[in-house]
């Protein structure tokens, strides 16, 4: 397969993909790497166009490209081999029948968020709802961050905590926040049959808007000389423990 010339204008155009705002007008992000390009089509999520700079065994039609050109199109200094241009899945209303469901509030670190998706398709999460204003979830490092398990969990954006009541009616909402009152162990927490999980920024933690419509507390019981850990270590402590219950 020799490779092929790809316009100024298609290279400018896919380079554009690098920034939030041109995903967000399109409709469209960039995958890289071949676990993460099987994964796409093995989702079966709509793919645009995959470039490679050798033959790789996929079960999809993808075009060789030369090595510099890959370099462009690439979003790291270390470009990979393969690269997909695909469009951003819209969930339905199958994400109500999500039972466990863990909420992240105005979360910053692509690296965090690849790390707790990455969790909660290892531990058995049915749903993540971003809340607020969160980093972009088709950032590349978020995505690479998933290592290959970005679509193996349904992922919603919402912005009012009447959204969440309106999903998720029949849901307990438990906080991972400091709190006297209504405080549960993770135990009893994994006996409840529906519940959402919040977990707060890495800066401020939960917001108060989401505070008021927490019915229960849990915490992560920690030594006395330590203050707390990075939010997708906590995370990922949270839901191996619910996951072994």
């Amino acid at each position: 397969m020799l490779p092929i010339e790809l316009s100024n204008n298609k290279i400018k155009d896919i380079v554009k993909l690098h920034q939030k705002k041109y995903r967000d007008e399109t409709g469209l992000f960039i995958v890289e790497g071949i676990k993460s390009v099987q994964e796409l089509i093995e989702a079966k999520i709509e793919i645009i166009d995959i470039f490679a700079v050798k033959e790789f065994a996929l079960n999809y039609k993808y075009s060789i490209i030369k090595e510099n050109i890959m370099k462009k199109l690439a979003t790291t200094s270390s470009p990979c081999e393969i690269l997909a241009i695909a469009k951003q899945k819209t969930l339905g209303s199958e994400i109500k029948k999500a039972k466990k469901v863990i909420l992240l509030d105005s979360i910053s670190d692509p690296g965090n968020l690849g790390t707790i998706i990455r969790s909660a398709a290892a531990f058995g999460i049915e749903a993540i709802i971003l809340f607020g204003d969160c980093v972009d979830l088709y950032s590349s490092k978020v995505i690479r961050s998933t290592a290959g398990n970005f679509f193996k969990v349904p992922i919603i954006k919402l912005k009012e905590t009447d959204e969440i009541k309106n999903l998720f009616p029949n849901h307990k909402i438990v906080a991972t926040a400091l709190s006297k009152e209504n405080n549960i162990t993770l135990k009893e927490c994994a006996d409840i049959e529906k519940y959402i999980i919040m977990f707060g920024s890495e800066a401020r933690g939960l917001s108060s808007e989401l505070i008021k419509i927490t019915n229960k507390n849990i915490k992560l019981e920690m030594t006395n000389n330590v203050e707390s850990l990075n939010l997708s270590i906590c995370a990922s402590i949270v839901l191996y423990e619910l996951f072994t219950k």
